[in-house]
């Protein structure tokens, strides 16, 4: 399909009301089929490829406001006014963004171990954003390289504390995408863009603007993230003004894959079900859950 002259890939399965997945960096859409698969019975469930994460075509820059457009072309092109939108990591950046910009569009926001809810971020990340251009061109023709791409599945494995419950289907999927100049570069870009000295920079945080979001929101956090820390979802309800908190105490950042059943307790029934009218507070209504217990269009 193209979206605005960009040939973009998607996950689709279901029919009903639309459930819009949208990945983080250095993940891809495929990485959400067990997620699709939880939802498909009910509703239509739309996993999209960002622009060069793989399958999708690259965009002249990643800003988020770029992004945030192609997205928003993407629903056009597919016939969707409205969505329960999902988003991970990067993409719940993206994805509370769209909600704040177009808030009609969105029945339910899923902010899960989002960016943008404050100026902390692991230090590597910081690190990273640091790097001059030439030296990450060459570290990305580096990891093309045979066994280059080691270093970051390895990354991947620090970010789940339950690496064992990824299939090996997914770690495949992770190892293949992270072979791809375009996924390794946008990914450099991505970090580069939204990241500098001091942490996540200011343009790119949204904490402020969190009370005008109107619709129910449920942020879902890893309790042992180290990518951006616990105290972040935290305060992000606080200021949410139909907001509900879900800790998988067991998790890191990728919780729906390492955690994927408690994820799946807490997202099926603010998805599926009619809520309570009033917001969960975080004293007394504080959700926690020991970690324990389609094909591309």
């Amino acid at each position: 399909m193209l979206v605005r002259g960009l040939s973009t890939s998607y996950l689709e399965e279901g029919a009903g009301p639309v459930l819009l997945l949208v990945h983080g960096n250095l993940t891809t859409f495929r990485s959400w089929r067990r997620v699709i698969a939880e939802f498909r019975s009910t509703h239509r469930v739309v996993a999209v490829s960002l622009p060069g994460y793989g399958s999708t075509s690259p965009q002249a820059d990643v800003e988020l406001g770029t992004t945030v457009a192609f997205l928003t072309h993407f629903l056009d092109a597919l016939s969707i006014d409205e969505a329960v939108v999902v988003g991970h990591s990067a993409g719940g950046l993206i994805a509370a963004t769209f909600a704040l910009r177009n808030p009609g569009r969105v029945r339910r926001l899923v902010l899960a171990d989002s960016a943008g809810l404050g100026r902390a971020v692991n230090p590597a990340a910081i690190l990273t954003s640091l790097v001059p251009t030439p030296v990450a061109n060459a570290v990305v023709s580096a990891m093309l390289l045979p066994g280059g791409s080691i270093p970051l599945v390895l990354l991947d494995v620090l970010q789940l504390r339950r690496p064992w419950r990824v299939s090996p289907r997914e770690w495949l999927e992770q190892a293949r995408a992270l072979q791809a100049r375009t996924v390794l570069s946008t990914s450099f870009k991505a970090v580069r863009t939204s990241i500098g000295l001091t942490g996540q920079r200011r343009d790119y945080v949204f904490v402020d603007r969190l009370g005008e979001l109107r619709m129910p929101t449920l942020v879902i956090w890893g309790v042992t993230d180290d990518v951006f820390p616990v105290w972040q979802a935290v305060r992000a309800v606080r200021k949410l003004p139909l907001g509900r908190l879900a800790l998988l105490v067991g998790s890191g950042h990728i919780g729906y894959l390492d955690s994927h059943a408690e994820f799946i307790d807490f997202l099926s029934p603010f998805v599926r079900d009619e809520l309570d009218p009033l917001p969960a507070t975080v004293d007394g209504g504080l959700t926690e859950r020991d970690g324990d217990g389609g094909e591309p269009r």
